[in-house]
């Protein structure tokens, strides 16, 4: 889900911010992408699972904790990181066995794949047609989304220029 990630991480971005939950949303995308970005190299040169130890809550966990403690000044930063490596967990839609890997599971048993078949799978073939109809509905309520955005800015912008006019009008 080459496009889903970034579709779906920028959707849950805006979102969360309207709850004043202040993400940094370049960093939520690099996160949302750093599992993938550990375990395919380690695939293609280890022959570890495509989806293995950067695909773990628990690997997750005991790499970022770490940082919150000794590194407080950036708390907000490496929160972002890691909601977006969990948003890329869900987006996966993973085995609980890989997300929780090493309490429940083990990485052996999983296939190992080249990102170029992986790719070619999914986009040309469509072997994984409910995956491809998520990250197609996902980028739609994107661009829903970004365009209600834009016009309800738009429009407040234009109210807003009423006012001032009417301020200009008046004195």
């Amino acid at each position: 889900m080459i496009l889903g990630h970034y579709a779906n991480t920028y959707l849950i971005h805006k979102l969360v911010k309207r709850y004043n939950i202040e993400l940094n949303l370049y960093l939520l995308l690099f996160g949302a992408y750093l599992p993938d970005l550990i375990d395919k190299p380690l695939n293609k040169f280890f022959l570890l699972p495509g989806r293995g130890i950067a695909h773990s809550v628990i690997v997750q966990a005991l790499f970022f904790l770490p940082f919150f403690f000794l590194m407080p000044r950036y708390k907000r930063s490496f929160l972002s990181v890691w909601f977006g490596c969990i948003l890329h967990l869900i987006q996966d839609t993973i085995l609980l066995s890989i997300a929780f890997w090493p309490i429940v599971g083990d990485l052996s048993d999983y296939r190992r794949f080249s990102v170029v078949e992986s790719f070619y799978n999914f986009y040309v073939e469509v072997k994984y047609p409910y995956t491809l109809l998520a990250e197609i509905i996902s980028f739609i309520l994107c661009g829903c989304f970004s365009l209600y955005e834009w016009i309800f800015n738009m429009k407040e912008l234009a109210e807003e220029k009423v006012i001032l006019d009417d301020r200009d009008y008046n004195s």
